[in-house]
């Protein structure tokens, strides 16, 4: 009796477990779709997005120009390579640009927006003598840039090794800048400076260089963002090529984690945000082009 009880009970168990399966809700496949980019810089000859940066009102790329080929670039050159602020907005559409730096060599390879709107810039700049030309960026600069794109101050620090800042940041009251140096066995380097541009020392150390995420997230008040190079087809996503790469930018629920939506995105991806008041932004780089792309979302 006992016995025939068990089986009586795992025969509708086995019966409830069935009837709940096929009354289960099953998820539809998502199918790619094709996104493309909001605006392509056109660079060429060496020229190159370093940063992307946004405010609640505009978007902004900070890099380095060799050549005046860009219909971004529409200051003239101040000689041989200049660092370079562009400001566009939530469109993408242009609204000023300015070349940083000398009649020597240039680069700005950093950025920060602060809270009231200014943009600093930083980069390294050749140091040239009456007697000499410059033999290499040993110049430490950061730039300060109103939000209207007039340069405020531009602060230097000359040095005895060739010092890129790859980060400036805010910490407490002072930023802190953070970069790549040429010292044989230090190969990075850290200093700080106070707001009214005063460079304190340069404490280089033998930590390695962090390389550079390949897989870039962004999150915004309702969903969950991630781009991404995939070498082969996702589970569960229709229309992604079977025997390429295709690069991803998924969009999902920060309620319940579930898949949203999935694009294809031109070039591999360099920097992912999410701005309130802009949307998504994401920079890609593609045949020595730099495409930026945007998504109006909450």
């Amino acid at each position: 009796m006992k016995r025939a009880l068990l089986l009586a009970t795992a025969i509708l168990f086995a019966f409830t477990s069935s009837a709940f399966a096929a009354t289960k809700t099953t998820v539809a496949p998502l199918t790619i779709n094709n996104l493309a980019p909001t605006i392509t810089t056109n660079f060429s000859g060496g020229d190159q997005v370093s940063t992307l940066l946004t405010s609640p009102s505009a978007i902004y790329l900070v890099g380095t120009a060799e050549t005046n080929t860009s219909q971004l670039l529409t200051t003239a050159p101040l000689g041989g390579s200049d660092g370079y602020l562009i400001a566009l907005n939530s469109n993408g559409t242009h609204n000023w640009d300015l070349r940083l730096g000398t009649s020597g060599d240039d680069v700005a390879s950093t950025g920060y927006v602060d809270v009231t709107g200014n943009i600093w810039v930083a980069g390294a700049s050749a140091v040239a003598t009456s007697t000499a030309p410059a033999a290499g960026l040993n110049r430490l600069t950061v730039w300060e840039i109103s939000p209207a794109g007039l340069l405020l101050n531009t602060f230097t620090k000359d040095l005895t090794d060739v010092d890129v800042p790859t980060s400036i940041t805010l910490k407490g009251p002072n930023f802190i800048i953070q970069g790549v140096s040429s010292r044989v066995g230090a190969p990075t380097f850290t200093l700080s400076m106070t707001p009214l541009g005063k460079l304190g020392s340069v404490k280089n150390s033998p930590t390695k260089p962090i390389a550079s995420s390949q897989i870039f997230s962004a999150t915004s008040a309702a969903y969950g963002w991630l781009s991404y190079v995939s070498p082969k087809p996702i589970g569960g996503v229709l229309g992604m090529p079977l025997h390429q790469s295709t690069t991803v930018l998924i969009k999902s629920s920060l309620k319940d984690r579930s898949l949203k939506g999935i694009y294809s995105v031109q070039g591999v991806p360099i920097s992912l945000t999410y701005q309130n008041g802009i949307g998504v932004v994401e920079l890609t780089s593609l045949s020595g082009s730099y495409l930026l792309t945007v998504i109006h979302t909450k």
